[in-house]
């Protein structure tokens, strides 16, 4: 731990900025100051952040009580815009803990929240003082004043208690579920004598363990007690009065108290409010978490209330109470920024600007699977034994490793293996522990402390199958229906499997008899409309094509949409053709096994002038054992720049020179063929191999010299550009490519490049793969190694982004210069750089500027780098031709204007033009309006800043496998195809004829169809946006798990609370749908105490043949008469293929549901177990 950490944490400091950070090291130092007594406010931007970093501060404080009065550790849901008369009471039940621990604190405590709940007003503290129930077994206490003050409180009488603020009265017996408990609360009474309390499971409704005693919070913002009501009728006549509130909003105020509802904001029924503020003790010491989103986040939240308060006014014709709501409502975004004002605070920067930081950097890595965390192909064939090394390695060089995992079960399981290899391990996080810990969390992703050592591993990241966990949405391939909703609009493209591409115009509630749904509305050409229900989404994708493409609108029930699946059919048969050919034939092609090293080699390996770093020398060695082997070698070396690729290419080269092969060199650029040409021929001068090159640099004359040289075999080594696949070159010999940067080059040279590469040796360079030749690497299919060494006294770039400020650039070219060193300033257009170079004079007059770009002259071009390569050019003004892999060791300084125009990979490259030497090189990112920047671009921008390491060009290309995708599988021929069908049918498609080219069955995704007869969906009243229903519709239906499926609705009930009968009703229909997909049904018709199955035909007898059942497991097949007579008083068999199922009782539709499922879930098949 650092100094001013260590400082800061005694108290010696009253604020602390904290860079390169992520979410572990923010709740281990939350944590660290919580144990030294300090209280703790841990505030980050967003909601959907509280959960993860909740779980890691318990993990880290070992805050594992079971009594929440008990705990240390409290959080606050999100508090979005709501109806200030209709407030969310699953929310309010867990703001209540909080204002309860906050009120009540006679120790310190830590408190994990969202910043907007900084703008709402809450109750005042003198109501909480007495705001709560504290039972005891023994006490004499009445149910009936009990169940009166709870109904005061917020909590709803109900038949049967299931859900927070749930309340039932059976006789003695009082069930309740109140905050704070993971399960209901039953309490039996002997007259007014509490005899017992218990908790109970709510869907057995069974007791399950005594508790001795209790605290009972309320659920709702509003407690109505008389004096509280009387105070709040006299303020509202007040206000009404004075006409800041309407004779209309006053009576629907007291119409709510008449039906007791206490679900009015605090700021609506309480006039004496607080805000949060108000509730925090002076010294506590803030952690602002994404500390330059936060004011942000205020604005928008203050914005979005006021459009949600008057979107609610108009709505309700009541709009002059606006301006009282929003007063009463929320404070303004300036005063909610108080709360940290003058309090001491740990401050951490995600996005910095500007050069001059302070503070300290605490870097953080994160994991998102198996394999990031082990890249090697050959550590997902043996993945145990690759974590044990791992672990074994980690014992020794880390304080600790913890291991979180879901459930007990799964940890006690994993530890008994653990025990099993002679790995001890420990239960819990102990800060002055070393070794493996298994602990319990909600953790789902890998976190490595990299400033203290310490690592964090979810079991979700140690699954190395790609169907990880519940809540890990893993790289999915085939056809997955739509990802993300979170952008999608009307008018956007779709693409429907079965009836092609259409238009979507929004979700619309249509009522089909007595059953009103929510349908996605799709246009086609013609005027057709398609509805498609909610729960068959995965038969929609977003339209992804070529930029360029314009398709037309298919016709519904017209022969179009088949006609193009089949031409995309043909088009992909000869691509996957292709793609297993390739690959395929250099597993059993008989290629090249290379001689042993000579003498002459050695000699060779011996002239290279520096020690070779660890990765470097595993690099050649793995190069070499591939040439020692009868097949062709394709092998991935991907590396940082300037970290030692060229010598690994140059060992190969000479290898295959001494044993008579030819060797081609491609380079993308003609400066880059230029370099390594001059590298190739200065460090094989003393040996007898002869090195040419090929490039528009090259005269015509000099050109046809060396085509016949080559053609005659007397050239050995030939660099170039594209122009060494040219049909007039000729290489009889040719044993050996090397690729150097191959995403580089154009779609058409890599169409040539994949029959060249058939039968010859390939080697790859890259420090940034294309996402592509990383997946392809990564599978196994081409080898892959990695150099992250960085050499000696080389030191990481530092990288800066800057909002445009030409004082801040004059300075950085200034200190450039004044060292003697050059600069790079990079366009991203050829158009206005001449302008660009005026501007750049502007802020260094004195420097010696050139211009560099593709569109000029080779001579020009050449001259220009050339004086710049020998210092004759101080500053170069030019395009993204330095992007790969230039060198120039006196270049220390780059300046990338617009970088938001830059692709990731391009900004690695680019950064990585400096920093070649032993000095510090920096790295300036200029945009005009950081703000102004779109959220994928801040991502992007946000990568490269963190990843300004040694060696992580790696790390990048993962980055870029999230944000760009699959990218370029074959080449040209793709193109069309997938502007035809669509990127994710395409790649559906693909994959299965591959599958099928290997002999492989074709990946299935067959979806039962529900014919829902009754209410089943989410009701607007419930989540008003129809964005925000569209996004959860896909959540909910496409979760591949119950496991899963129960956290998106817990997700759900956090934002929005309870849950309506029609959603209860829709989720069941979803779980139902998942239980009968695994079983093959085709459809299901759902009706009001009936729910009838049905199977594809033939499924009443058995088959000689699989096929025969149509696709039906043949267990399910055997099962489903012995079922049915098993359960005959509700089943029975209605020929040829369907099964129906009655009930009987009146209950709600969503309970015969969930009976459904629990009777045909004995049809599953039976598994063994997996070891």
């Amino acid at each position: 731990m650092t100094k001013d950490v260590q400082e800061f944490l005694r108290g010696r400091k009253d604020a602390l900025y904290v860079h390169k950070s992520g979410p572990a090291t923010q709740a281990y130092l939350a944590e660290s100051l919580l144990a030294k007594g300090q209280n703790v406010v841990l505030v980050v931007p967003e909601a959907k952040q509280v959960p993860e970093m909740e779980a890691l501060v318990r993990l880290f404080s070992r805050d594992e009580q079971d009594l929440f009065w008990k705990r240390r550790w409290f959080s606050l849901p999100a508090y979005p815009p709501e109806d200030p008369l209709h407030a969310d009471p699953g929310a309010w039940s867990r703001r209540w803990l909080t204002l309860f621990a906050l009120h009540g604190a006679v120790r310190p405590f830590g408190l994990v929240l969202s910043v907007e709940n900084f703008l709402s007003k809450w109750p005042p503290r003198e109501e909480v003082e007495n705001a709560f129930l504290h039972l005891s077994v023994g006490e004499e206490i009445s149910p009936d004043l009990i169940l009166e003050q709870l109904i005061s409180w917020g909590y709803r009488r109900s038949s049967m208690v299931g859900a927070v603020g749930e309340i039932a009265r059976r006789g003695d017996i009082l069930d309740v579920f109140p905050p704070g408990f993971e399960i209901p609360l039953r309490m039996e009474f002997f007259g007014e004598h509490l005899e017992s309390m218990r908790l109970f499971e709510p869907l057995r409704q069974r007791s399950m363990e005594d508790v001795p005693d209790a605290i009972i919070l309320p659920v709702a913002p509003a407690l109505l007690s008389p004096e509280s009501m009387s105070r709040a009728q006299a303020c509202w006549q007040r206000f009404d009065a004075t006409g800041e509130v309407s004779d209309r909003g006053h009576g629907a105020l007291l119409r709510a108290l008449e039906r007791g509802d206490g679900r009015m904001a605090p700021g609506v029924y309480y006039e004496r409010f607080s805000t949060l503020n108000q509730w925090i003790p002076e010294n506590t010491t803030f952690l602002l978490s994404g500390s330059s989103q936060l004011r942000p986040r205020l604005e928008e939240g203050e914005w979005a209330w006021q459009a949600f308060l008057e979107e609610t006014a108009r709505e309700n014709d009541c709009e002059a109470e606006v301006r009282w709501l929003r007063s009463s409502v929320i404070q303004p975004a300036s005063s909610a920024r108080l709360a940290w004002h003058n309090q001491p605070q740990m401050v951490f920067e995600d996005l910095l600007i500007g050069v001059d930081r302070q503070g300290v950097d605490l870097p953080e890595k994160t994991f998102g699977s198996f394999q990031e965390l082990f890249w090697r192909p050959e550590a997902r064939q043996r993945p145990w034994s690759t974590l044990m090394q791992a672990l074994r390695t980690w014992q020794d060089e880390r304080p600790q490793v913890l291991i979180a995992f879901h459930s007990d079960h799964s940890r006690n399981r994993f530890g008994t293996r653990l025990a099993e290899e002679g790995i001890s391990f420990g239960e819990s996080f102990d800060p002055r522990g070393q070794g493996v810990a298994l602990v319990r969390s909600s953790l789902r992703k890998g976190l490595d402390l990299e400033w203290n050592g310490l690592l964090l591993l979810a079991e979700d990241v140690l699954q190395p199958d790609e169907k990880k966990g519940p809540a890990r949405q893993a790289h999915k391939k085939g056809f997955a229906g739509l990802d993300s909703f979170d952008e999608l609009s009307a008018g956007d493209l779709l693409v429907h499997r079965d009836y092609g591409l259409g238009r979507f115009d929004g979700l619309h509630r249509v009522r089909i008899g007595d059953a009103a749904n929510d349908y996605l509305l799709i246009e086609y050409a013609g005027e057709d409309k398609l509805y498609l229900p909610v729960d068959r989404l995965n038969l929609v994708q977003r339209y992804k094509g070529p930029e360029s493409a314009s398709p037309s609108l298919d016709r519904l029930g017209g022969a179009q949409w088949s006609k193009t699946k089949e031409r995309a059919r043909k088009a992909i048969e000869k691509i996957a053709q292709d793609l297993v050919e390739i690959y395929a034939y250099r597993r059993v092609a008989k290629g090249y096994a290379y001689s042993p090293m000579n003498e002459m080699y050695r000699d060779f390996e011996a002239s290279f002038g520096y020690e070779e770093t660890p990765d470097q020398s595993r690099a050649i060695d793995d190069v070499l054992a591939d040439m020692d082997l009868p097949q062709p070698m394709d092998r991935l070396v991907c590396g940082d720049v300037g970290f030692g690729k060229t010598e690994v290419a140059m060992r190969s080269a000479f290898r295959a020179v001494m044993d008579g092969k030819q060797v081609a060199l491609l380079c993308p650029t003609t400066v880059l063929a230029e370099q390594h040409y001059q590298n190739f021929r200065m460090r094989m001068e003393h040996f007898p191999v002869q090195v040419a090159m090929l490039s528009r640099f090259v005269p015509k004359v000099r050109q046809k010299q060396v085509l016949e040289a080559a053609a005659r075999g007397r050239v050995d080594i030939l660099i170039g550009t594209h122009r060494l696949i040219s049909d007039d070159v000729h290489l009889p010999n040719l044993g050996l490519l090397i690729l150097d940067e191959e995403q580089r080059f154009g779609v058409k040279h890599k169409e040539k490049l994949k029959k060249l590469r058939k039968n010859v040796d390939v080697l790859t360079l890259t420090a940034t793969p294309i996402p592509r030749t990383l997946q392809l690497s990564l599978s196994g299919i081409r080898s892959l190694s990695v150099i992250e060494t960085p050499p000696v006294d080389r030191k990481p770039v530092q990288t800066f982004l800057l909002e445009r400020d030409a004082g801040m650039l004059r300075r950085a070219l200034a200190q450039e210069l004044e060292r003697g060193g050059q600069a790079f300033w990079v366009h991203n257009r050829v158009q206005g750089l001449e302008q660009v170079v005026e501007y750049v004079r502007s802020l260094a007059p004195e420097a010696r500027i050139g211009m560099a770009h593709g569109q000029m002259s080779a001579t020009m071009l050449e001259e220009a780098m050339h004086k710049f390569w020998h210092g004759e050019l101080d500053i170069l003004v030019c395009t993204a031709i330095i992007e790969s892999g230039l060198d120039f060791p006196r270049a220390n300084t780059l300046i990338v204007d617009q970088a938001q125009m830059f692709g990731l990979g391009q900004l690695y490259q680019l950064r990585g033009r400096v920093g070649r030497s032993e000095r510090q090189a920096s790295a300036y990112f200029v945009v005009n309006n950081l703000n102004g920047l779109p959220e994928s671009t801040r991502k992007r921008l946000q990568v490269i800043l963190d990843m300004d390491y040694l060696g992580a060009g790696f790390f990048v290309a993962m980055e870029d496998l999230r944000l760009r995708g699959a990218g370029n599988i074959l080449g040209e021929t793709q193109s069309g195809t997938i502007s035809k069908v669509g990127l994710e049918l395409f790649l559906e498609m693909l994959e299965n004829e591959v599958r099928r080219l290997k002999g492989e069955a074709p990946r299935e995704d067959a979806q039962t169809e529900m014919n829902v007869l009754y209410p089943a969906h989410i009701p607007e009243g419930y989540i008003p946006e129809a964005r925000d229903r569209l996004h959860f519709y896909k959540a909910l239906s496409s979760a591949g798990t119950n496991q899963a499926a129960l956290e998106i609705e817990g997700e759900v009930k956090d934002r929005f609370g309870s849950f309506p009968e029609e959603l209860r009703t829709f989720l069941e229909v979803v779980r139902l749908k998942r239980l009968l997909s695994s079983l093959k049904a085709v459809k299901a018709d759902l009706l009001p105490g009936k729910v009838v199955v049905a199977w594809p035909d033939g499924t009443n007898g058995r088959k000689d043949e699989p096929g025969d059942s149509g696709g039906l497991d043949l267990a399910v097949l055997d099962a489903i008469v012995p079922w049915v007579l098993q359960h005959q008083d509700q089943a029975r068999l209605l020929p040829p293929n369907r099964v129906e199922l009655r009930f009987a009782d009146k209950a709600a539709n969503y309970r015969h549901l969930q009976q459904a499922t629990t009777l045909l879930s004995e049809l599953t098949p039976s598994r063994p177990a997996s070891s």
